[in-house]
């Protein structure tokens, strides 16, 4: 597992998210996790873009 810093952007406004997931994860599957992580929601999710891996 390694660490990824995902930056998120929602309805509530712009959140850093730290998470683990595997070397072979894409980075689609990495903001994902971090969104259910951060606890934002479908419908309020904007968008997200790994910023460090």
């Amino acid at each position: 597992m390694i660490g990824h810093t995902v930056i998120l952007r929602s309805a509530g406004g712009i959140v850093e998210q730290n998470v683990e997931a595997g070397v072979l994860a894409t980075d689609a599957a990495i903001v994902d996790m971090a969104r259910r992580e951060a606890g934002i929601s479908g419908g309020d999710f904007v968008s997200g873009e790994v910023v460090a891996k």
